[in-house]
Parts: C-alpha cells; sequence; structure tokens
C-alpha cells in the first residue's frame, strides 16, 4: 500500500514540475520564469526558501538570479566561488547533487554564512546543466533538520535543467533578434545610399545629355535615365519585403508597383493588373523586375504610331505553380532570329532562370510575354 504522504509529496512535484514546463515554452522574461522556478522547487519539497545560482566566468563566481525566502537585496548580488568545500561549490564542480540534512551534524561542507544568517540548517544543491555545459546550481533549503529522496534530487534537476534549457533558448533567440536588427538597420542605410545613388548617377547622365550632340547616343543616354529611374522605383517596392518572407499576396504587390509605373508611361497608355494568389517569396524579387522591363519596353515600342494603348501584368497561382505575363494591344513585335539580344532581353533571360521558370512569347493581337512554373506551357496565341 502506498505511503500517504510521499504520495502527496510526488504528485505535488510532478504537478509543480508539469506547470513549469508549460510555462516556460511561455513568452515570460526570464527574470519572472527563474523566480517561478525557485517557487516551484521551494514548494515541491516543502522547503522554506530556495535560489538560483548562475555562473559567471569572467568573475569565476556563482551569483543569485533569483530566490524565495531570503532578506531583501540578496538576489542580484549575492556571489560566491565554486570552492569544494561548500555544497554550492561541489554541486557545481564535480556535477553531482549534494543532500545536507542538517548543517549543524556535518563536518564535511562549511556551513555558508548566508544559510546561518536565516536559520537555515538543510539544504539540497543540484547542477543546472544544458547542452552548453554547467548553467549553476539550483538549491531550496529549511529552518528545520530534513531527509531527502532520490525523487526529490529529480524533481529538482528535472526543474533546473528545463529552466536552464528555456534561458539559453530565450537568450539565443535574443541575440539573433539583436542581430537580424543591426542588419535590418544596416540594409535600411545601405538601401537609401543605393536609391540617392541612383538619384545622383540618374542627374549626371541628363546633364551630359544635353550637351551631346549626337542624337543616336543622346537617345541611348536617355534609355539609360529611363533605365534607372525605373530601376529607382522597383527598389523601392521590393524593400518592403524580408528574405524571410514565404508568401506574397500577388494582387496589393503589382497593384501597387503598377501604381509607379504608370508615371513613367505616355499619354493615352493605360496599365491594368488581373492578379490572383500568392508569389513566392524567392521569386519576388525577379518577377518584380522583369515586370518593370517588359513594361517599360511595352510602352516604348508596342504602340509605335498610336495614340491609345493598353498593357496588363498578370499573376495567377495554379496549385503548386504559377503563370505570370505582360501583354499589351499593340502592333506586336515579330521575332528577328539574327537581332542581337537587347540588354533587357538579356536581363530578362538571366532572372527567369534565376529563378528556375520558363519564358514564352507570343505577338498575336500584340504581344505576351509569359514566364511560368510548374504549369503547362501556354497555347500558341494570345491577345488582349
Amino acid at each position: 500500500m502506498d505511503d500517504a504522504p510521499t504520495t502527496e509529496r510526488l504528485r505535488r512535484q510532478l504537478t509543480a514540475f508539469a506547470q513549469f514546463t508549460s510555462r516556460s515554452l511561455s513568452n515570460v522574461d526570464l527574470d519572472a520564469l527563474m523566480l517561478d522556478a525557485c517557487l516551484r522547487a521551494r514548494a515541491g519539497i516543502n522547503m522554506t526558501h530556495a535560489k538560483l545560482l548562475e555562473y559567471i566566468p569572467g568573475r569565476d563566481q556563482l551569483i543569485m538570479r533569483a530566490g524565495v525566502g531570503w532578506k531583501q537585496g540578496y538576489v542580484g548580488r549575492y556571489a560566491v566561488s565554486p570552492e569544494l568545500d561548500t555544497p554550492i561549490g561541489h554541486a557545481f564542480s564535480l556535477s553531482e547533487p549534494v543532500l545536507i540534512s542538517d548543517y549543524t551534524q556535518n563536518a564535511q561542507y562549511r556551513y555558508p554564512a548566508l544559510l546561518r544568517e536565516h536559520h537555515c540548517v538543510s539544504s539540497v544543491n543540484v547542477p543546472v546543466r544544458t547542452d552548453e555545459g554547467i548553467f549553476g546550481v539550483l538549491e531550496v533549503d529549511d529552518i528545520s533538520p530534513r531527509g531527502f529522496t532520490a525523487d526529490d534530487v529529480y524533481f529538482l534537476t528535472g526543474l533546473g535543467n528545463t529552466l536552464a534549457h528555456a534561458i539559453h533558448l530565450r537568450r539565443s533567440l535574443d541575440a539573433l533578434n539583436r542581430a537580424l536588427e543591426e542588419k535590418q538597420m544596416f540594409a535600411r542605410e545601405m538601401n537609401h545610399r543605393i536609391k540617392n545613388n541612383l538619384g545622383l548617377v540618374s542627374s549626371v547622365l541628363s546633364l551630359h545629355s544635353r550637351r551631346i550632340p549626337d542624337p543616336a547616343v543622346r537617345s541611348e543616354l536617355q534609355n539609360a535615365i529611363q533605365r534607372i529611374n525605373n530601376l529607382s522605383l522597383v527598389h523601392d517596392r521590393l524593400q518592403m519585403f524580408g528574405q524571410m518572407d514565404a508568401q506574397i499576396d500577388a494582387h496589393p504587390h503589382f497593384e501597387d508597383l503598377a501604381g509607379m509605373l504608370r508615371s513613367m508611361l505616355p499619354p493615352g497608355v493605360q496599365l491594368t493588373t488581373d492578379t490572383s494568389g500568392c508569389i513566392p517569396g524567392d521569386c519576388i524579387e525577379s518577377l518584380t523586375m522583369i515586370a518593370n522591363e517588359l513594361v517599360t519596353n511595352a510602352a516604348k515600342y508596342a504602340f509605335d504610331g498610336r495614340d491609345q494603348g493598353e498593357i496588363v501584368i498578370g499573376f495567377k497561382q495554379e496549385g503548386p505553380g504559377w503563370r505570370f505575363w505582360v501583354e499589351d494591344n499593340g502592333i506586336g513585335m515579330p521575332l528577328k532570329e539574327d537581332a542581337k539580344p537587347s540588354f533587357g532581353t538579356q536581363l530578362i533571360g538571366a532572372l527567369v532562370t534565376r529563378i528556375n521558370a520558363s519564358l514564352h512569347r507570343i505577338s498575336a493581337n500584340g504581344t505576351r510575354v509569359e514566364i511560368s512554373y510548374g504549369v503547362p506551357s501556354p497555347p500558341a496565341v494570345h491577345g488582349l
């Protein structure tokens, strides 16, 4: 038949451990979590005092990070060296628990002054470990002589190790967040400089273009200026997304991009969108730059001799794949097999290769350039 006090003690310890394990996974600050561990350690063994000590390598000392039952001023200030003739030092240095039933009857260890001051005569010290090594020591104390069991040691060890892992994880996450914030701040600064540099280059080219008498050279410079201005707009848009974005809602993204590009279109040319689904995060940059290039080219060449025209940016998610296109209702641009690829054509080809997609170009009742991934090839003829 079970001993009632022992059964009640085990029940109390299991409840305390389960509740603390759940709490350690919540978004609670570390000081509160360490105090909670001390409270549950004291309650689980029905002791009067408890404390958590963390080892500080630079000082070669263990400092009290949290505690209950102690006079004001000890938490955060009390520190001891890990000397082997003390229970704390033994537990930490040899990584094994130390049980003292009655300090007044014990000759193996020094009776700590802190315990004397608080009239504590019994204690259990267990090492607190993580995968990185020993974090410190969890200690419970009582003002009366006490006997301890192996279950008490198991309870305190499990509680302490769970706490140490939670602290290690939380500190690692905090360090990662700090590093991420620093990188984001650096990226914002670099992006600001890139935008300023693009503006400076555009202004310098504009000044030079006015002084060049050759119309062909001046036209090429104007093309370069327009491309730089477009890239500046696209660069602004892309800064809204991070590399960690798994998917981007296609409709607001391309609608915002179209809003930026409309200001650069000639009068009479309309730009609309036909989009749905989500864009994979690793494709957003390439598809945005391709959209910019194709819209610019269509506005420049598709409506030669016409006063009006329409360009559409399209994107549709189809199961695990997607289909992206830019089409116009212009005069069409038949392929010239012997023509040398333009810079824009080479850029689009490189971006398509970068995202492992396929490119198809159809000219009928206008021009449609379609890029697809994981979906069937488009029909032979497209038009608005």
